[in-house]
Protein backbone atom coordinates (compact mmCIF):
# COMPACT_ATOMS: atom_id res chain seq x y z
CA UNK A 1 0.00 0.00 0.00
CA UNK A 2 1.06 3.32 -0.77
CA UNK A 3 0.72 5.81 1.84
CA UNK A 4 0.05 9.39 0.54
CA UNK A 5 2.83 11.83 1.83
CA UNK A 6 2.03 14.75 4.27
CA UNK A 7 1.09 18.14 3.39
CA UNK A 8 3.45 20.72 2.75
CA UNK A 9 3.05 23.44 5.17
CA UNK A 10 3.59 26.97 3.60
CA UNK A 11 7.25 28.64 4.81
CA UNK A 12 5.55 31.73 6.55
CA UNK A 13 2.64 29.63 8.55
CA UNK A 14 6.22 26.93 9.53
CA UNK A 15 8.24 30.04 10.72
CA UNK A 16 5.64 32.19 12.93
CA UNK A 17 4.97 29.36 14.67
CA UNK A 18 8.32 28.46 15.22
CA UNK A 19 8.55 31.83 16.41
CA UNK A 20 5.43 32.29 18.59
CA UNK A 21 5.94 28.58 20.35
CA UNK A 22 9.76 30.43 21.09
CA UNK A 23 8.75 33.80 22.00
CA UNK A 24 5.54 33.41 23.48
CA UNK A 25 6.55 31.44 26.33
CA UNK A 26 8.83 34.26 27.59
CA UNK A 27 6.29 36.55 26.86
CA UNK A 28 4.01 34.41 29.06
CA UNK A 29 6.79 34.35 31.96
CA UNK A 30 7.52 38.19 31.40
CA UNK A 31 3.84 39.30 31.37
CA UNK A 32 2.75 36.50 34.51
CA UNK A 33 5.95 38.36 36.56
CA UNK A 34 3.99 41.84 35.76
CA UNK A 35 0.37 40.45 36.58
CA UNK A 36 1.70 39.28 39.74
CA UNK A 37 1.48 43.05 40.94
CA UNK A 38 -1.97 43.86 39.12
CA UNK A 39 -4.87 43.33 40.82
CA UNK A 40 -6.75 41.85 37.66
CA UNK A 41 -8.13 38.27 38.92
CA UNK A 42 -7.95 34.49 38.05
CA UNK A 43 -9.53 35.20 34.33
CA UNK A 44 -6.27 37.09 33.66
CA UNK A 45 -4.06 34.46 34.03
CA UNK A 46 -6.75 31.74 31.82
CA UNK A 47 -6.58 34.48 29.01
CA UNK A 48 -2.44 34.66 29.37
CA UNK A 49 -2.20 30.65 29.20
CA UNK A 50 -4.90 30.72 26.42
CA UNK A 51 -2.86 33.14 24.24
CA UNK A 52 0.80 32.74 24.87
CA UNK A 53 0.96 28.54 25.91
CA UNK A 54 -2.23 27.32 23.52
CA UNK A 55 -3.03 29.60 21.24
CA UNK A 56 0.59 29.45 19.02
CA UNK A 57 -0.56 25.65 18.54
CA UNK A 58 -4.14 26.25 17.70
CA UNK A 59 -2.71 29.14 15.36
CA UNK A 60 -0.59 26.59 13.45
CA UNK A 61 -3.38 23.70 13.06
CA UNK A 62 -6.04 26.94 11.65
CA UNK A 63 -3.03 27.72 9.40
CA UNK A 64 -1.93 24.44 8.47
CA UNK A 65 -5.36 22.82 7.43
CA UNK A 66 -6.49 25.95 5.91
CA UNK A 67 -6.72 26.06 1.86
CA UNK A 68 -5.98 29.44 1.80
CA UNK A 69 -2.82 28.65 4.76
CA UNK A 70 -1.40 32.91 4.27
CA UNK A 71 -5.02 34.26 4.41
CA UNK A 72 -5.18 32.04 7.60
CA UNK A 73 -1.48 33.46 9.25
CA UNK A 74 -2.48 37.09 8.46
CA UNK A 75 -5.47 36.36 10.76
CA UNK A 76 -3.65 34.94 13.25
CA UNK A 77 -1.25 37.81 12.69
CA UNK A 78 -4.07 40.27 13.66
CA UNK A 79 -5.61 38.24 16.49
CA UNK A 80 -1.45 38.57 17.73
CA UNK A 81 -2.32 42.10 17.50
CA UNK A 82 -5.41 42.08 19.30
CA UNK A 83 -4.32 40.34 21.85
CA UNK A 84 -0.87 42.57 22.10
CA UNK A 85 -3.08 45.53 22.65
CA UNK A 86 -5.75 44.24 25.29
CA UNK A 87 -2.34 43.15 27.48
CA UNK A 88 -0.52 46.78 26.67
CA UNK A 89 -4.01 48.53 28.14
CA UNK A 90 -4.86 45.72 30.95
CA UNK A 91 -1.63 46.15 32.77
CA UNK A 92 -1.31 50.11 32.20
CA UNK A 93 1.09 50.06 29.53
CA UNK A 94 4.48 49.32 30.80
CA UNK A 95 7.32 50.70 28.69
CA UNK A 96 9.05 47.46 27.88
CA UNK A 97 6.16 45.24 27.41
CA UNK A 98 4.67 47.80 25.31
CA UNK A 99 7.85 48.50 23.11
CA UNK A 100 7.97 45.12 22.73
CA UNK A 101 4.57 43.76 22.15
CA UNK A 102 3.96 46.92 19.37
CA UNK A 103 7.76 45.64 18.08
CA UNK A 104 5.99 42.54 17.45
CA UNK A 105 3.03 43.37 15.84
CA UNK A 106 3.86 45.55 13.58
CA UNK A 107 6.81 44.32 11.94
CA UNK A 108 5.16 40.84 11.23
CA UNK A 109 2.12 42.44 9.04
CA UNK A 110 4.65 45.06 7.92
CA UNK A 111 7.08 42.30 6.74
CA UNK A 112 5.04 40.54 4.78
CA UNK A 113 2.46 42.98 3.65
CA UNK A 114 4.41 46.66 3.92
CA UNK A 115 2.49 49.46 5.00
CA UNK A 116 -1.01 48.20 4.85
CA UNK A 117 0.42 45.56 7.49
CA UNK A 118 1.70 48.46 9.54
CA UNK A 119 -1.84 50.43 9.29
CA UNK A 120 -3.70 46.97 9.96
CA UNK A 121 -1.21 45.85 13.22
CA UNK A 122 -2.16 49.33 14.70
CA UNK A 123 -5.82 48.99 14.36
CA UNK A 124 -5.59 45.30 16.01
CA UNK A 125 -3.70 46.85 18.58
CA UNK A 126 -6.00 49.60 18.79
CA UNK A 127 -8.95 46.77 18.67
CA UNK A 128 -7.58 45.19 21.79
CA UNK A 129 -6.85 48.85 23.89
CA UNK A 130 -10.55 49.45 23.39
CA UNK A 131 -11.72 46.45 24.75
CA UNK A 132 -9.97 47.01 27.99
CA UNK A 133 -11.27 50.89 27.59
CA UNK A 134 -14.85 49.49 27.46
CA UNK A 135 -14.53 47.66 29.88
CA UNK A 136 -13.70 50.29 32.27
CA UNK A 137 -10.05 48.63 33.53
CA UNK A 138 -7.52 51.30 31.79
CA UNK A 139 -5.27 52.40 33.75
CA UNK A 140 -1.91 53.88 33.69
CA UNK A 141 1.22 51.99 35.23
CA UNK A 142 4.53 52.58 33.55
CA UNK A 143 6.47 50.99 35.86
CA UNK A 144 8.14 47.53 35.20
CA UNK A 145 10.05 45.24 38.08
CA UNK A 146 13.92 44.16 37.02
CA UNK A 147 12.62 40.73 36.41
CA UNK A 148 9.81 41.75 34.32
CA UNK A 149 11.97 44.40 32.34
CA UNK A 150 14.69 41.70 32.17
CA UNK A 151 12.63 38.92 30.74
CA UNK A 152 11.06 41.45 28.61
CA UNK A 153 14.30 42.74 26.90
CA UNK A 154 15.21 38.65 26.52
CA UNK A 155 11.89 38.24 24.30
CA UNK A 156 12.95 41.13 22.06
CA UNK A 157 16.27 39.74 21.55
CA UNK A 158 14.89 36.31 20.88
CA UNK A 159 12.43 37.69 18.38
CA UNK A 160 14.87 39.94 16.90
CA UNK A 161 17.52 36.43 16.56
CA UNK A 162 14.94 34.31 15.10
CA UNK A 163 13.69 36.83 12.39
CA UNK A 164 17.26 37.52 11.70
CA UNK A 165 17.94 33.81 11.17
CA UNK A 166 14.96 33.00 8.93
CA UNK A 167 16.15 35.74 6.63
CA UNK A 168 19.23 34.83 6.65
CA UNK A 169 17.98 31.14 5.59
CA UNK A 170 15.66 32.58 3.51
CA UNK A 171 18.30 34.81 1.61
CA UNK A 172 20.71 30.98 1.40
CA UNK A 173 17.86 29.31 -0.14
CA UNK A 174 17.44 32.78 -2.63
CA UNK A 175 21.54 32.42 -3.86
CA UNK A 176 20.96 28.58 -4.19
CA UNK A 177 18.26 28.98 -6.29
CA UNK A 178 19.35 31.63 -8.02
CA UNK A 179 22.75 29.74 -8.74
CA UNK A 180 20.69 26.91 -9.96
CA UNK A 181 18.79 29.40 -11.99
CA UNK A 182 21.59 30.28 -13.46
CA UNK A 183 23.17 27.06 -14.16
CA UNK A 184 19.79 25.49 -15.81
CA UNK A 185 20.21 28.29 -17.95
CA UNK A 186 23.92 28.13 -19.08
CA UNK A 187 22.70 24.16 -19.29
CA UNK A 188 20.20 25.48 -21.51
CA UNK A 189 22.05 27.60 -23.68
CA UNK A 190 24.49 25.13 -23.92
CA UNK A 191 22.13 22.70 -25.30
CA UNK A 192 20.36 24.94 -27.77
CA UNK A 193 23.85 25.96 -29.17
CA UNK A 194 24.74 22.53 -29.52
CA UNK A 195 21.31 21.69 -31.56
CA UNK A 196 22.02 24.65 -33.46
CA UNK A 197 25.34 23.49 -34.02
CA UNK A 198 23.92 19.96 -34.70
CA UNK A 199 20.94 21.26 -36.75
CA UNK A 200 24.15 23.21 -39.03
CA UNK A 201 25.70 20.27 -39.42
CA UNK A 202 22.97 18.33 -40.49
CA UNK A 203 21.51 21.03 -43.03
CA UNK A 204 25.30 20.60 -44.14
CA UNK A 205 25.45 17.46 -44.44
CA UNK A 206 22.21 17.10 -46.09
CA UNK A 207 23.89 19.51 -49.30
CA UNK A 208 27.21 17.49 -49.04
CA UNK A 209 28.18 14.44 -50.73
CA UNK A 210 30.11 12.31 -48.04
CA UNK A 211 33.07 10.97 -50.12
CA UNK A 212 34.41 14.15 -51.66
CA UNK A 213 33.08 16.79 -49.46
CA UNK A 214 31.50 19.14 -52.50
CA UNK A 215 28.14 19.94 -52.86
CA UNK A 216 25.23 17.43 -53.76
CA UNK A 217 22.53 17.63 -56.55
CA UNK A 218 19.84 18.71 -53.85
CA UNK A 219 21.78 21.54 -53.61
CA UNK A 220 22.80 22.21 -57.23
CA UNK A 221 18.81 22.17 -58.05
CA UNK A 222 17.93 25.01 -55.62
CA UNK A 223 21.13 27.00 -56.16
CA UNK A 224 20.70 26.72 -60.11
CA UNK A 225 17.45 27.86 -59.60
CA UNK A 226 18.47 31.11 -57.69
CA UNK A 227 21.43 31.74 -59.41
CA UNK A 228 19.68 31.93 -62.68
CA UNK A 229 16.91 33.91 -61.97
CA UNK A 230 19.47 36.73 -60.61
CA UNK A 231 20.86 35.81 -63.82
CA UNK A 232 17.82 36.48 -65.63
CA UNK A 233 17.28 39.95 -63.35
CA UNK A 234 20.12 41.15 -63.75
CA UNK A 235 21.03 40.60 -67.71
CA UNK A 236 24.06 39.12 -66.64
CA UNK A 237 25.95 35.74 -67.90
CA UNK A 238 25.41 32.54 -66.09
CA UNK A 239 27.84 29.08 -67.13
CA UNK A 240 28.43 25.24 -65.97
CA UNK A 241 31.05 23.09 -66.64
CA UNK A 242 29.92 19.26 -66.76
CA UNK A 243 32.52 17.35 -66.61
CA UNK A 244 33.31 13.07 -66.35
CA UNK A 245 36.80 11.60 -65.34
CA UNK A 246 37.45 9.70 -68.61
CA UNK A 247 38.18 5.84 -67.83
CA UNK A 248 37.52 5.92 -64.89
CA UNK A 249 35.77 2.51 -64.79
CA UNK A 250 39.54 1.84 -65.70
CA UNK A 251 40.18 3.06 -62.28
CA UNK A 252 37.76 0.82 -60.27
CA UNK A 253 38.95 -2.04 -62.27
CA UNK A 254 42.39 -2.32 -62.38
CA UNK A 255 43.36 -0.90 -59.15
CA UNK A 256 39.68 -1.50 -56.89
CA UNK A 257 37.30 0.96 -55.53
CA UNK A 258 38.71 2.16 -52.51
CA UNK A 259 41.79 3.70 -55.29
CA UNK A 260 39.39 4.85 -57.12
CA UNK A 261 37.06 6.83 -54.27
CA UNK A 262 40.55 8.05 -53.43
CA UNK A 263 41.13 9.42 -56.96
CA UNK A 264 37.27 10.75 -56.65
CA UNK A 265 38.13 12.91 -53.17
CA UNK A 266 41.92 14.18 -54.86
CA UNK A 267 40.06 15.37 -58.46
CA UNK A 268 37.99 16.87 -56.21
CA UNK A 269 40.00 19.08 -54.03
CA UNK A 270 41.92 20.06 -57.37
CA UNK A 271 38.82 20.97 -58.98
CA UNK A 272 37.84 23.58 -55.90
CA UNK A 273 41.94 24.92 -56.62
CA UNK A 274 41.06 25.72 -60.37
CA UNK A 275 37.63 28.13 -59.45
CA UNK A 276 36.53 31.03 -58.17
CA UNK A 277 35.22 30.92 -54.49
CA UNK A 278 31.88 31.57 -54.99
CA UNK A 279 31.49 28.74 -57.98
CA UNK A 280 29.34 26.24 -56.98
CA UNK A 281 31.39 22.83 -57.37
CA UNK A 282 28.77 19.77 -57.23
CA UNK A 283 29.53 15.73 -57.50
CA UNK A 284 26.56 15.62 -59.94
CA UNK A 285 26.54 11.51 -59.79
CA UNK A 286 29.46 8.95 -59.85
CA UNK A 287 32.46 10.33 -62.04
CA UNK A 288 30.50 13.53 -62.75
CA UNK A 289 30.93 16.52 -61.38
CA UNK A 290 29.29 19.72 -62.46
CA UNK A 291 30.37 23.23 -61.62
CA UNK A 292 27.88 26.70 -61.45
CA UNK A 293 29.82 30.06 -62.69
CA UNK A 294 27.50 32.61 -61.83
CA UNK A 295 28.80 35.91 -63.72
CA UNK A 296 30.77 34.20 -66.30
CA UNK A 297 30.59 34.22 -69.83
CA UNK A 298 30.98 31.60 -72.25
CA UNK A 299 34.54 32.47 -73.38
CA UNK A 300 35.57 32.72 -69.93
CA UNK A 301 33.43 29.58 -68.86
CA UNK A 302 35.59 28.13 -71.84
CA UNK A 303 38.99 28.93 -70.47
CA UNK A 304 38.08 28.26 -67.02
CA UNK A 305 37.03 24.87 -68.70
CA UNK A 306 40.59 24.32 -70.30
CA UNK A 307 42.60 24.87 -67.54
CA UNK A 308 40.76 22.79 -65.53
CA UNK A 309 41.29 20.08 -67.86
CA UNK A 310 45.28 20.78 -68.84
CA UNK A 311 45.88 21.09 -65.13
CA UNK A 312 44.25 17.66 -64.00
CA UNK A 313 46.25 16.08 -67.06
CA UNK A 314 49.51 17.52 -66.21
CA UNK A 315 49.40 16.27 -62.31
CA UNK A 316 49.66 12.47 -61.19
CA UNK A 317 47.05 11.70 -58.72
CA UNK A 318 49.02 9.61 -55.89
CA UNK A 319 46.13 7.17 -54.73
CA UNK A 320 46.47 3.35 -53.95
CA UNK A 321 49.83 3.83 -53.81
CA UNK A 322 50.25 4.84 -57.31
CA UNK A 323 50.41 7.64 -59.09
CA UNK A 324 47.25 7.66 -62.02
CA UNK A 325 46.59 10.28 -64.52
CA UNK A 326 43.66 11.40 -65.06
CA UNK A 327 41.83 13.36 -67.72
CA UNK A 328 38.42 15.33 -68.46
CA UNK A 329 35.76 15.62 -70.88
CA UNK A 330 33.91 18.90 -70.21
CA UNK A 331 30.82 20.32 -71.68
CA UNK A 332 30.42 23.68 -71.29
CA UNK A 333 27.08 25.59 -71.79
CA UNK A 334 26.02 29.02 -70.82
CA UNK A 335 22.71 31.16 -70.56
CA UNK A 336 21.90 33.12 -72.46
CA UNK A 337 23.27 31.22 -75.46
CA UNK A 338 21.64 27.89 -74.58
CA UNK A 339 18.30 29.01 -73.37
CA UNK A 340 16.82 30.89 -70.17
CA UNK A 341 15.80 27.75 -67.42
CA UNK A 342 18.17 25.18 -65.71
CA UNK A 343 16.96 22.06 -67.73
CA UNK A 344 17.68 23.77 -71.01
CA UNK A 345 21.88 24.54 -69.77
CA UNK A 346 22.42 21.19 -68.20
CA UNK A 347 21.11 19.57 -71.60
CA UNK A 348 22.79 21.54 -73.33
CA UNK A 349 25.85 21.04 -70.85
CA UNK A 350 25.46 17.04 -71.65
CA UNK A 351 25.45 16.76 -75.06
CA UNK A 352 28.89 18.88 -75.08
CA UNK A 353 30.21 16.07 -73.02
CA UNK A 354 28.94 13.34 -74.89
CA UNK A 355 30.10 15.45 -77.73
CA UNK A 356 33.84 15.61 -76.17
CA UNK A 357 33.20 12.21 -75.18
CA UNK A 358 33.05 10.80 -78.76
CA UNK A 359 35.52 12.62 -79.95
CA UNK A 360 37.94 11.41 -78.00
CA UNK A 361 37.58 12.12 -75.06
CA UNK A 362 40.25 14.86 -72.75
CA UNK A 363 38.77 17.80 -74.30
CA UNK A 364 35.95 20.98 -73.58
CA UNK A 365 33.50 21.24 -75.68
CA UNK A 366 31.30 24.25 -75.67
CA UNK A 367 27.70 23.40 -76.92
CA UNK A 368 27.19 25.57 -80.24
CA UNK A 369 31.03 25.77 -80.19
CA UNK A 370 33.68 25.36 -82.79
CA UNK A 371 35.32 21.84 -82.97
CA UNK A 372 36.58 21.01 -80.06
CA UNK A 373 40.77 20.34 -79.56
CA UNK A 374 42.12 17.38 -77.27
CA UNK A 375 44.37 18.17 -74.39
CA UNK A 376 47.30 16.00 -73.21
CA UNK A 377 46.90 12.29 -73.42
CA UNK A 378 45.91 10.02 -70.45
CA UNK A 379 47.43 6.95 -69.40
CA UNK A 380 47.45 4.84 -65.80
Amino acid sequence: MSSTPPPIVHWIVRMNHRNRTSCFVLLFAAIGVQLLDQPLGPWAWVALVLQFLIGPQLQYLLARRSTRPIRAEFFNMLVDGAGFGLWMAALGFPLVLTLILSIGACFNLTAFRGLRGLAEALASMAAGVLVVVALGSLAWRPQMGGLATALGVLTLHVYLSLVALSAQRRSVKLHEARQQLRASEQALQQQLEQNRRLHAQLEEQAIRDPLTGLFNRRYLVDTMERELAQAVRHGVPLSLMLMDLDHFKQVNDDCGHQTGDEVLRRVAALLRTQVRAGDAVCRYGGEEFLVLLPGMSEAQAEACAQRCCLELAERPLEAGGRALRMTWSIGVASHPAQGGSTQALVAAADRALYQAKRLGRNRVVVAGGPAPVAMISAHV
